[in-house]
């Protein structure tokens, strides 16, 4: 069952197919333009590929070394797996071969499952101009962003050759900064442009546009007067992903600081949130530029709203209009889904669909080297930060609730991968594009160090069987600790009932002894 942006789905209406119905008997689903079969994390017991023989356990023969040193969470490992000139946004094709955006152009990376690479560049640059950052495949096509335009070229799966002439797909996109292309199971493409905040057409620039790529026109869509308008107020930059019920996600850039004297002054970006926002349903508006999202403007003033809280914008408040309230109501702005904390610069957000997912903890380990099963459906995102600052330059992963799928905001953030010493100066890690390839590990690129980085979790051939060993133990314990409980109870009860029958029993006897002193009594008399 694949969804659609913008259209409600109500699975429970939809009869499953005799492949469905055994796909779930085995714990399984498919999901994706590809269909692939991932754990259902939503099975009692989902499918886990856990046997040694089905896992990418040796190393690269020359290992590389980073150029900063990085942190993993506790039981997972990293490594570098290629160097690339300016690594930006990555995807893994169903032959699991790796392709990226970059500083030389699109290149293709091949790797055995030691970690192996061979590089190949593919396209070193569009007809109009270099190669930009957003980057899709579908339907035997490659589709690539220059800094104007969209191309598409011919594309085998697992093509390690350059590609053939280009097409061009949409032009005139006119962007403030690098775009993404994202495209839905129906092939339709979705486009954002961002603008400056102090643009004065920002309202009208800042969007995100959706066209039909299963027909393009011979000259090309034009993004000024072609396609329809998906949603308002976005400014959009960085990676864009599709969850698993087919939402499109995205990051929209905050505010440099400014002055709102009834809010303390000079608010700067520490009081600001990043947001990442779901654009859910069509048409909707996301704020810019009138309104801006709170992370935290306690420092500020007394009337902080806390995080996620809505205000008006400054430059746009005027006596005719109350732009707190307006910006306060979900009909004019919508809220994001997820406020995050500001200076960290977030990149890209990337959803993980269980791929080869695992099972266990700290001390099991996993039972395969994927990211676990129970984060299926749910987002990466990096953090680039900014050259000589300590925020950022991380990777995380955010958890959210498994019933109604929304993010847990009283939950912290699972750092997965980070630079171990605070940046300082140049050459700091700074992630920008995010990935998983077929084995469930977790892909990294770090633009300003040209790096890309693999991150998987510890693989133990046990793991499996001393969960099992603990679900039981568990299990007999509380079987053990539930007997306790019911014996206890009886002996209770028994002993109340005891207690009550005792004290009847003695009532009893002292009235027969009263009665039978009345006797003698009246006898005597």
């Amino acid at each position: 069952i694949i969804a659609v942006p913008g259209y409600a789905l109500d699975q429970t209406d939809i009869p499953l197919t005799a492949d469905e119905i055994e796909l779930r008997a085995q714990g399984a689903m498919r999901v994706g333009i590809d269909n692939a079969i991932v754990p259902d994390a939503s099975a009692e017991h989902p499918l886990v590929i856990s046997r040694p023989e089905d896992q990418p356990l040796c190393k690269p023969t020359l290992p590389l070394l980073p150029s900063n040193e990085i942190d993993v969470m506790n039981g997972y490992e990293g490594m570098v797996l290629a160097n690339l000139q300016g690594p930006r946004k990555m995807i893994v094709d169903p032959a699991n071969h790796i392709i990226v955006t970059g500083a030389e152009g699109v290149s293709s990376i091949r790797l055995d499952e030691c970690g192996n690479t061979d590089i190949t560049l593919l396209l070193d640059r569009c007809e109009d101009g270099q190669v930009g950052y957003g980057l899709a495949l579908y339907d035997g096509q490659l589709y690539v962003a220059s800094t104007q335009s969209i191309w598409r070229f011919p594309y085998v799966d697992g093509q390690h050759t350059p590609l053939g002439k280009g097409e061009k797909v949409l032009v005139n996109i006119n962007p403030e900064s690098d775009f993404d292309v994202s495209i839905d199971p129906f092939g339709r493409v979705y486009i954002p442009r961002s603008a400056n905040e102090n643009d004065v057409l920002a309202e009208r620039h800042a969007i995100i546009k959706r066209f039909n790529v299963q027909t393009v026109p011979i000259d090309a869509y034009d993004y000024e007067t072609d396609g329809e308008i998906f949603a308002y107020g976005t400014n959009v930059h960085g990676g864009m992903g599709f969850d698993a019920q087919g939402r499109l996600w995205g990051i929209d850039a905050p505010y440099q600081s400014f002055q709102r004297s009834d809010l303390g002054g000079d608010i700067s970006p520490a009081g600001l949130a990043e947001e990442i926002n779901v654009y859910e349903f069509p048409y909707m508006n996301y704020g810019f530029p009138y309104c801006f999202t709170e992370y935290d403007l306690n420092p500020y003033t007394e009337q902080a709203k806390g995080r996620g809280g809505q205000w008006g914008h400054p430059s746009f408040m005027n006596a005719t209009v109350n732009l707190d309230q307006f910006c306060d109501q979900n009909d004019n702005n919508r809220k994001p889904a997820i406020p995050v904390a500001p200076m960290n610069k977030a990149s890209a957000v990337h959803f993980y669909m269980g791929q080869f997912c695992s099972v266990g903890n700290e001390n099991t380990l996993g039972t395969s080297v994927g990211m676990p099963c129970n984060w299926t459906d749910t987002p990466f995102v990096a953090y680039r930060g900014n050259p000589g600052q300590p925020d950022g330059h991380r990777v995380v992963h955010l958890p959210f609730d498994d019933l109604g799928h929304k993010p847990r905001l009283d939950k912290s953030e699972d750092v997965i991968f980070q630079s171990k010493q605070p940046c300082q100066g140049e050459g700091c890690i700074d992630p920008v594009g995010l990935a998983i390839d077929d084995y469930g590990r977790l892909l990294v690129s770090s633009q300003n160090t040209n790096e890309i980085f693999m991150v998987q979790r510890i693989y133990n051939a046990n793991a499996a069987r001393l969960m099992t060993d603990a679900a039981l133990a568990a299990e007999e314990a509380a079987e053990v600790a539930a007997e306790e409980a019911e014996k206890l109870a009886k002996e209770e009860n028994e002993k109340v009932h005891k207690d009550n029958s005792g004290g009847g029993d003695e009532e009893e006897e002292k009235e027969d002894e009263e009665q039978e002193d009345d006797d003698t009594e009246y006898v005597i008399s």
